[in-house]
């Protein structure tokens, strides 16, 4: 037992010491995960920047040109929009830059039976904010045409809104990015570290000791269990105190989850470390198998935006259900039972793993 925890308390230093371990392991997952949420964590945050050009101010006064004033006095009035005055020949450049929500022109001359003709552009490469523009926009006009025509509002919309907890991007990639981390430490760092013991004949050399080679091997995997569960505490810790991510659900299940998918991953890395001929040829398996689960699991979006031809493959790796039950453990305080056949898949990768490892494994 003294031996075996010489050899665990051993790796564990050689870990800390390592700052490259230190950085990709703790400190590269916080800083993608800052990248990410600041990007894209104000993504609810809708603003509207519209321009509303209409007759020229020195030209004669016409209904025209109280439909453009009508427009540009209504945009102000409303929060989500920022109105710019400038020349329309400038705002439509603006917004092929994608620096303009909506463009309205107000032209001088109208339809016969129509008060004035109005032009909105958009930017077709911004759908989805370019038609919530033009949202605003009929809504505004329904309002200028109500009060001309002097026709009342027959019928009225009144919106409720009803919603539970609010939740931020930071909410969501807190638990994507903790898996990601278990990943990445199960498939680079063992991978790595038991390969290039044997390359070294550092196995071969414990052969020759009195100390038990088996205990050398789960010293070696405690070291790996505990720092995979530190990096995923201390990501948890960064999360909650610095991004203010909120974790609604039980944090003793997600130090569970962390530790059943730092067994499986663990033993995925020490089966390639079996298989790889070399500790590069070994990091490169690792990093060839740990890229695309990277960003085909949900860590980072929802998975439900990648194509319908890849979600076999993305239901398919290791990775997804573990990033699906800490997520709806975290974001919606949800139990493992509806989890629970993804993580028997999850626990079938690890023992297949373990058996590839035991018939492969040689300590030369």
């Amino acid at each position: 037992m003294r031996g075996f925890l010489a050899v665990a308390a051993m790796s564990f230093r050689i870990w800390w010491r390592d700052r490259g371990s230190v950085f990709w392991g703790v400190v590269f997952p916080l800083l993608l995960m800052g990248l990410i949420g600041s990007v894209f964590g104000r993504a609810d945050s809708l603003q509207l920047t519209v321009t509303v050009e209409g007759p020229a101010p020195d030209g004669p006064p016409g209904p025209a040109a109280g439909v453009a004033r009508g427009l540009q006095e209504a945009m102000r009035t409303i929060p989500p929009v920022r109105l710019v005055d400038e020349p329309l020949d400038r705002a439509l450049e603006q917004l092929r830059r994608g620096n303009r929500t909506l463009v309205i022109e107000v032209l001088p001359e109208a339809p016969p039976g129509q008060v004035a003709r109005v032009v909105a552009y958009i930017d077709r490469s911004r759908l989805q904010t370019g038609e919530a523009a033009l949202a605003v926009l009929r809504d505004v006009l329904a309002r200028i045409e109500r009060s001309m025509t002097g026709v009342p509002e027959l019928l009225a919309l009144e919106t409720r809104a009803v919603s539970g907890e609010a939740f931020s991007m930071f909410d969501f990639l807190l638990p994507g990015v903790m898996a990601m981390s278990i990943m990445q430490t199960g498939l680079m760092g063992v991978t790595w570290t038991i390969a290039e013991y044997r390359d070294q004949r550092i196995l071969k050399r414990v052969l020759a000791t009195p100390f038990h080679p088996m205990a050398f091997l789960l010293g070696l995997l405690v070291r790996f269990t505990l720092v995979t569960l530190l990096q995923a505490v201390i990501i948890l810790a960064v999360g909650v105190l610095v991004f203010k991510a909120k974790v609604v659900g039980s944090l003793a299940t997600l130090v569970g989850l962390s530790a059943l998918g730092a067994g499986v991953f663990l033993t995925m890395g020490f089966s390639i470390s079996t298989l790889a001929p070399s500790a590069e040829s070994a990091s490169m398996i690792g990093s060839v198998i740990n890229f695309p689960m990277m960003f085909l699991s949900g860590t980072f979006w929802p998975k439900e935006i990648i194509p319908d031809a890849m979600q076999p493959v993305v239901r398919a790796l290791p990775l997804t259900p573990l990033v699906d039950s800490m997520r709806a453990v975290a974001v919606e305080g949800a139990g493992l039972g509806p989890y629970a056949g993804g993580l028997l898949y999850l626990t079938a990768w690890g023992l297949v793993a373990l058996a590839v490892a035991a018939w492969r494994f040689r300590w030369e």
